[in-house]
């Protein structure tokens, strides 16, 4: 147990400097470009930084399988030419029971990653958006999502609209029990309309078999001077994709509440997809790290040995990115609805896995 338990030391020493230099590379990057892009809204240094530190957080949970797999090769390449390995398989410990502490480490960091590391990458991602329309004097989103349905707020030539919707169609065109109400431009409510279904066409609402109260009149008894109607239009600058875009982004999520959200967005009629599928990737992700782990230690362990180090390296590099942008892959092809779900998430690392323990034991017991 000694020697295993040096051997996973050894590997999350590589993953912590490893994880260090990929962290402050990111950061570095994002600052740059947080500087060079948004230099024309007026965004100083100390903006472009406080932008960065709440965007990395989100880029290194994106890059932690890349960061696994090199933190792999720094430690198989290193115990490689020290002949630690040579020694304990000299002893009769083989190289896969030598990799047993290591996967088991790669798998308390895919926890680590799912527990702590996707809700604060969550966080900050969120706080990242706010800085981010803060500095450059964006609009801030016309669409929340709630429980209860979901709200949709636009500006008029006096006051603002706010309209309610229990649900909407896949494309953003239509809603489902729409209620507007329109408020002059001291906030004061000066009008309610409610319809079973609401249009949105050319630039327009089109409310349709619905109710309106006129509540401007100063009357003790809006309904008095309500009336239904067949058709009723105004304007609005909402678009379609507006509506869609309207929920918040899937990493913007801490995992804990996805089903949460997931169950809402469903309700108001939105596809709920890309949640699902952001879901099951992060509950796979500690197979992934285990997948990255074995893949970078099959090609570096057989080969150094030979003298081969260059080759075995480029070669656990090839593998471990195509396994990450095939991954990315299923994951786009799952949000489009292409594939199933579970296949989207599950069989990227599950078959890469599989994949990486037959090499590793061809490599390694002929």
């Amino acid at each position: 147990m000694k020697l295993y338990r040096y051997f996973g030391r050894r590997f999350l020493q590589s993953f912590v400097r490893v994880f260090l230099i990929l962290a402050l590379l990111i950061f570095v990057i994002e600052t740059l470009e947080n500087i060079r892009g948004l230099s024309k809204y007026g965004v100083d240094f100390t903006e472009a930084f406080f932008l960065a530190a709440t965007s990395a957080p989100s880029y290194i949970l994106q890059t932690m399988p890349i960061i696994v797999m090199l933190s792999a090769l720094a430690f198989c390449v290193g115990v490689a030419r020290s002949n630690e390995f040579v020694v304990s398989r000299a002893v009769g410990v083989s190289a896969l029971r030598s990799m047993a502490f290591p996967a088991f480490y790669a798998l308390l960091l895919g926890l680590v990653a799912i527990l702590f590391l996707n809700p604060l990458s969550a966080t900050f991602s969120a706080k990242h958006s706010e800085l981010r329309a803060q500095y450059t004097n964006s609009t801030r989103q016309a669409v929340s999502i709630s429980q209860d349905g979901f709200w949709l707020r636009q500006k008029d030539e006096i006051g603002h609209t706010v309209i309610h919707a229990q649900s909407t169609n896949r494309f953003g065109t239509s809603l489902r029990d729409a209620l507007a109400l329109k408020f002059d431009e001291k906030g004061n409510l000066t009008s309610r309309t409610s319809s079973r279904t609401a249009l949105l066409n050319n630039d327009e609402w089109i409310f349709t078999s619905g109710k309106h109260w006129d509540v401007s009149r100063g009357s003790l008894n809006p309904e008095n001077t309500s009336e239904t109607y067949s058709i009723r239009r105004f304007a609005t600058d909402i678009t379609p994709e507006q509506i869609l875009d309207g929920y918040p982004k899937p990493n913007s999520i801490p995992i804990w509440d996805l089903p949460r959200v997931i169950r809402t967005i469903e309700v108001a009629g939105f596809s709920n997809l890309p949640y699902l599928i952001h879901f099951h990737i992060e509950l796979a992700r500690p197979l992934m790290l285990i997948a990255m782990t074995i893949i970078g230690a099959a090609f570096t362990l057989q080969n150094a040995r030979l003298g081969n180090l260059g080759v075995s390296v480029f070669l656990a590099l090839v593998c471990g990115f195509s396994l990450y942008f095939l991954q990315n892959l299923a994951m786009t092809l799952g949000e489009a609805g292409e594939i199933p779900v579970l296949v989207a998430a599950w069989a990227p690392p599950l078959s890469a896995t599989l994949l990486a323990l037959g090499l590793f034991l061809k490599f390694e017991d002929g």
